[in-house]
């Protein structure tokens, strides 16, 4: 009998779920008409006159009169921060890890071979993000505060089930 009602509640909820529209994971951007940044997330909802967004454990609505265009993706400067840290961080750690070198002609302490890495390891990194920032397909969408636009936008974000 417990095995009945089971299916029964999971048929029942899968059929509630299958309601919600559900959109893709994107990080978009969102201009004003006059091309200025005014907000950025991963959307939440999509209605006909706003668009919901999730930032850092916040939701933040944007009015469709506000909206210019949305941008998808970071920018190309998140590529090269993400990398300079990466690179930076990993070669300062294999800098620390190999340790003190023997007295001789040329010493160099744990710390100093960090530190070279850190600034090495940072440029090298941010370059290899600034190259990875070239290849990055960003979409935008122009909105201009347009119900038709923002309906257009709302179907490209949504996953089909």
């Amino acid at each position: 009998m417990k095995y009945i009602i089971f299916i029964t509640v999971l048929f029942f909820s899968y059929s509630v779920i299958a309601q919600e529209e559900v959109y893709s994971n994107t990080f978009v951007r969102i201009y004003n008409l006059d091309g200025k940044k005014i907000n950025k997330g991963r959307i939440k909802t999509i209605s006909k006159t706003s668009i919901e967004l999730y930032l850092k454990e916040e939701t933040i609505e944007i009015p469709l009169h506000k909206i210019g265009k949305i941008k998808t993706r970071r920018s190309g400067g998140n590529n090269i921060a993400k990398g300079a840290i990466i690179g930076g961080g990993s070669l300062a750690l294999v800098g620390l890890l190999s340790g003190d070198d023997d007295k001789g002609i040329i010493y160099f302490s744990a710390s100093d071979k960090s530190m070279m890495g850190l600034i090495g390891g940072g440029f090298i990194g941010g370059m290899v993000g600034g190259i990875t920032a070239i290849f990055k397909k960003a979409d935008t969408y122009i909105i201009d505060a347009n119900k038709l636009n923002l309906e257009r936008f709302k179907e490209a974000m949504t996953i089909s089930e």
